[in-house]
């Protein structure tokens, strides 16, 4: 390819790339407020795969965020009904998206005289299903930011960082705020994206004694940033690089020099192949902090590399999920058009049909998903574990390919999920990568092979054990057809 093509290639993958993001602060801010179900209070989101796909998202998950500041001497306390869904959850974070404090859907007790269908044994159809939650302007006392099934049950969610409160200022006076976000997976089927009851709706009491509801109170805590003239969706610093950084990363061998692309950590001039960061029998890595995610790239003994082992995700920005926890290997059509992932799926509680009573299982919920990369954090398709059939033994098979690489067993009846492998590849110059992820949430403590185990990079496989996928490639549908795998079997 000639100077002048490649110089046009990369200059039309640009101009896509900003035209799929929220590549600037000023678009950010201007895209995410107002979508489905938001509200006053609510102002930012809905976020999912469908909605502001930003930072990751389950394709099964979408998530709205609150940035509001309150008078002096005022209580927030929002009321709202449990969802007919998998799992909701609030959490708040700091203005780079680290965790601050999570508050599982089971630990909140029930309004007197209601249910809470999230608990083992529940009445998931319940029509009573009441809650309230008070909003504490104070720091998170130490409960875990990366929980298990089981922690005490409250209703308080704390909301100022270790670090202190968070400011922002209008010129004449500066102000506390606080950054709240509600997440709902999987609604029951025939209900829409919040499970059917709506988003969690504040009363705010002020000092003197009176309550606001409404718009009244979102005028009152400027949940919409009337008074500072603004909206308050974080920097997208805290969820993207840039290209110029992604660029250094992905394509090391075109530097002549070492670049600083996050925070200190170094690209350095180098060799690599076209097919990097990707290995034929996948490199799992469990998610820590974002330099590590990024060491992907830069290489784990780059200058400035973090020391071993680095810090978990909550506080790695990005507004990770804080009830979850990742894995994730790099894939790459160079080694074949279809990608194949077995391994043992944990058991979970089925609600996708509404199952009357909540059961139990080794984790709240699985979900195995292709994501493009750190440049544009988005997602492009996912099966959670409903929609993925094991034989007698547990196991799964996974196909990973294009619909025009689809294998014709690659299908539910025939024992097989399968997930769409993005014509965007890493959503810049490189469309063959993809990035595939596994995700465990809220794992039972006795559940031994939980990610959330994982404790130093490398000790992925010894941790999961049958539960960490293998990959293997295939050339396509044909060669993926003559192998053991590629039959056609009923699942469990």
């Amino acid at each position: 390819m000639s100077a002048r093509a490649r110089a046009a290639l990369v200059a039309v993958a640009a101009l896509a790339a900003a035209a799929l993001l929220p590549a600037s602060a000023a678009a950010a801010r201007g895209e995410m407020v107002g979508g489905r179900f938001s509200d006053c209070f609510w102002n930012y989101g809905a976020f999912g795969v469908h909605d502001f796909n930003i930072a990751y998202p389950d394709a099964g998950a979408t998530y709205w965020a609150a940035g509001f500041r309150r008078p002096p001497g005022s209580k927030l306390t929002l009321r709202g009904r449990y969802p007919h869904s998998r799992y909701m959850a609030m959490q708040t974070y700091d203005i780079l998206g680290r965790g601050v404090d999570g508050l599982a859907d089971y630990q909140i007790d029930p309004s007197k005289g209601s249910t809470n269908p999230f608990r083992k044994g529940a009445n998931r159809n319940s029509h009573k299903r009441s809650y309230r939650v008070r909003v504490v302007d104070a720091k998170n006392p130490g409960y875990p930011l990366e929980a298990y099934d089981g922690e005490p049950r409250r209703n308080k969610i704390y909301v100022i960082p270790d670090a202190g409160p968070i400011t922002e200022n209008d010129g004449s006076q500066t102000y506390e705020l606080n950054l709240l976000m509600i997440r709902v997976y999987v609604p029951d089927k025939g209900t829409d994206l919040t499970g059917g009851v709506g988003l969690p709706k504040p009363r705010l009491e002020l000092a003197d004694g009176t309550v606001l509801k409404g718009q009244a109170l979102c005028d009152a805590v400027d949940s919409e940033s009337k008074a500072l003239g603004h909206t308050r969706v974080p920097d997208p610093g805290a969820l993207l690089i840039s290209e110029d950084s992604y660029r250094a990363m992905r394509y090391p061998n075109e530097l002549s020099a070492p670049v600083d692309v996050f925070a200190g950590l170094t690209s350095v001039p180098r060799e690599v192949p076209p097919w990097f960061p990707a290995v034929r029998k996948g490199q799992w890595r469990a998610q820590y902090d974002r330099r590590y995610l990024l060491q992907l790239w830069t290489g784990d003994n780059a200058p400035g590399a973090n020391p071993v082992p680095p810090t978990r995700g909550a506080s790695g920005g990005f507004f990770p999920n804080v009830h979850n926890a990742y894995v994730r290997t790099a894939i790459h059509r160079h080694f074949g058009k279809v990608a194949v992932f077995r391994g043992k799926l944990p058991t979970a509680p089925a609600t996708l049909h509404g199952d009357e009573r909540m059961g139990s299982g080794q984790v709240r919920y699985t979900s195995f998903c292709m994501n493009e990369a750190p440049l544009t954090t988005r997602v492009t398709d996912c099966a959670f574990d409903e929609q993925v059939p094991t034989n007698r033994k547990g196991i799964y098979t996974i196909v990973v390919s294009r619909p025009g690489d689809r294998p014709a067993t690659a299908r539910f009846q025939c024992g097989k999920a399968w997930i769409r492998w993005s014509k965007r590849g890493d959503g810049y110059l490189d469309h063959d990568f993809g990035w595939f992820q596994v995700r465990n949430m809220l794992p039972s403590r006795s559940f031994r092979h939980a990610i959330q185990l994982t404790e130093t990079p490398g000790d992925e496989q010894q941790v999961l054990g049958r539960y960490l996928p293998r990959l293997t490639y295939y050339d396509g549908p044909a060669d993926f057809a003559r192998s053991s795998a590629g039959g056609c079997s009923s699942s469990k």
